[in-house]
């Protein structure tokens, strides 16, 4: 499994044997359906036996190990709780994608957390996932894809608000102030990425790739 490549290690002694931790989707739709709340929205923080022994039962079915739920259960046993939690909470840390730094010059108002179903439909739609590829993978890697897939989509948007903005800058009727190619973009960077330097090469760059991407699809 290529998650494994990407994740920090985390084990777990369990079944007579060291256990190697993730938190895929594959987990998260086990813990939403034995504890009906969407996975994505689960806290560890303060978390209920319920949770814990979901969280605990999903991670070791995926690493390999033939536990039962009872079984999983049975290990959350007074003494040895708060390591079994403090490696479930690491292994969560470890899967998820790290916090995005808040831009509080444009940040309106604190976005919901993304549901298991949101992020279906982001690997299927945009990402063009398989479903085993999406089940396979933790939330950090689909989010690393996510975040290349706008980037691309912000540098062909500012591509063409380049063009758009050099067209109505220099048209009969030109604003008296000139338009930003920011302002075509339906994707813009945050405010404080936009001062970085634009240069010719890589807007040539991209326009070279442009054939080559549509003959990939």
């Amino acid at each position: 499994m290529i998650a494994r490549w990407f994740t920090r290690p985390v084990e777990l002694w369990a079944c007579g044997r060291k256990w190697r931790l993730l938190i895929t989707h594959r987990v998260l739709l086990v813990i939403g359906e034995l504890t009906g709340i969407d996975a994505m929205r689960v806290s560890l923080a303060r978390p209920s036996a319920l949770v814990l022994r979901a969280v605990l039962f999903a991670a070791l079915r995926e690493a390999g190990a033939r536990i039962s739920l009872e079984e999983a259960g049975a290990m959350l046993r007074p003494g040895v709780i708060a390591g079994i939690r403090a490696a479930l909470v690491e292994t969560w840390q470890a899967s998820m994608p790290d916090p995005e730094p808040e831009d509080r010059a444009t940040k309106r108002s604190a976005e919901p957390p993304l549901t298991t179903l949101e992020a279906w439909a982001t690997a299927r739609h945009d990402l063009r996932l398989s479903d085993e590829e999406w089940l396979s993978m933790t939330p950090r890697m689909l989010h690393a894809l996510s975040h290349h897939h706008l980037e691309n989509m912000r540098w062909s948007e500012l591509m063409m608000g380049v063009l758009c903005a050099h067209t109505v800058n220099h048209s009969f009727c030109a604003p008296k102030k000139p338009t930003s190619p920011r302002s075509y973009m339906l994707h813009p960077w945050p405010e404080s990425n936009q001062r970085r330097p634009v240069y010719g090469e890589t807007l040539i760059s991209i326009v070279a790739d442009a054939p080559k991407k549509r003959k990939a699809k």
